[in-house]
């Protein structure tokens, strides 16, 4: 997956945002961060669904291995994600 950001509008967004125009560079920083993140997420759900077809698929019980940090990344990104969108918030 090739991940393509639109710098346009995550600029513009945090022009709208910032309410002081110092902020702007920090709430683009911000919501690139949040739009990285957001992507990975994204492909740690599918990894972890995949994988966890594949051991169902092979009647794999010793899972936790392959799953288990798979479920802790996601998590933490998840969390991770909450945490810089409480930042944004900061800065409007």
């Amino acid at each position: 997956m090739i991940l393509k950001l639109d710098h346009k509008k995550i600029l513009q967004e945090a022009i709208n945002q910032a309410k002081n125009p110092d902020d702007i560079p920090k709430v683009e920083t911000l919501h690139q961060n949040l739009a990285h993140m957001t992507v990975a997420l994204k492909e740690l759900e599918t990894r972890l669904i995949r994988v966890t077809g594949k051991m169902n698929r092979l009647n794999i019980d010793e899972r936790d291995d392959f799953v288990v940090p798979l479920a802790e990344c996601v998590s933490i990104i998840k969390i991770k994600i909450t945490k810089t969108k409480d930042s944004i918030n900061k800065f409007r």
